[in-house]
């Protein structure tokens, strides 16, 4: 499986102080199943907010993170639809210590949900 290292953007943040607000996930049960995309296995919703946590917690660390925590790992829209698929992005706003630049960090996951059975 593809670390969200290896698939996270960093995308600089026009406007550091704006707010963005969280949605809510849908309770949602995902099938083992992992969406394919080139060489790339982009990770469940689930996968991507742990992976996100774990990034955050050593980009963030007091004494050995390069950035500042602005707002921890959140939904940044509603879920879509792609066919039988469910996608969205999670994302963490940092600022870089040293320069005070502000980063956005972001992370798409993909979910197959299951179906309930009739």
């Amino acid at each position: 499986m593809v670390r969200l290292s290896s698939i996270i953007i960093a995308v600089v943040s026009l406007s550091a102080g704006a707010v963005k607000a969280p949605f809510p996930r849908a309770a949602m049960s995902c099938a083992d199943e992992r969406f394919v995309a080139g060489e790339r296995i982009l990770p469940s919703y689930d996968e991507a907010f742990l992976q996100c946590r774990e990034e955050e917690r050593w980009m963030t660390h007091p004494e050995t993170g390069d950035f500042e925590m602005e707002r921890a790992c959140y939904e940044v829209n509603a879920p879509g639809a792609h066919g039988e698929w469910q996608y969205g992005r999670i994302a963490m706003d940092v600022v870089e210590r040293h320069s005070g630049d502000a980063y956005t960090f972001e992370t798409l996951w993909m979910c197959k949900p299951l179906r309930e059975p009739l």
